[in-house]
């Protein structure tokens, strides 16, 4: 009997000491989400990104942007030849050159031309008439 009390006694003192770490460790979690906020703040600030921070800040694959740097379709520098650097305007620049006009948009435009649009059925149309059997 007094083995099993030593024994619970024991279980006690590790749940503790476990407890006691887990409480320790949560402030390591607001520790890691103010690290990535702070990372974030970087790609903000920086002028100039290495080949990675383009990657991450772009959302593309590694093997992407090398083709893109490759085919000369995206803007680039390579000051010694070897690594890559990409000047954060210009990437935003490229990023947003194939703008797709919305909806609303496109009636405006159109409403702006002061073109008349006539529905589709009710339009004349030319051709023999069908006789009705």
């Amino acid at each position: 009997m007094q083995n099993r009390t030593t024994f619970m006694e024991r279980i006690n003192e590790r749940v503790s000491s476990v407890e006691n770490v887990l409480k320790k460790m949560e402030p390591v979690e607001e520790l890691l989400e103010r690290l990535a906020m702070l990372e974030n703040n970087i790609y903000t600030t920086k002028k100039v990104l290495t080949f990675c921070e383009a990657c991450l800040y772009m959302g593309v694959s590694e093997s992407l942007l090398y083709k893109l740097t490759s085919a000369r379709e995206v803007p680039h520098y390579k000051p010694r030849g070897k690594m890559l650097y990409f000047n954060k305007e210009e990437l935003d620049q490229w990023l947003l050159q194939n703008n797709v006009p919305t909806i609303g948009a496109v009636t405006k435009v159109e409403t702006d031309e002061k073109e008349e649009v006539k529905p589709y059925f009710g339009q004349k149309r030319y051709g023999r008439k069908k006789s009705n059997l």
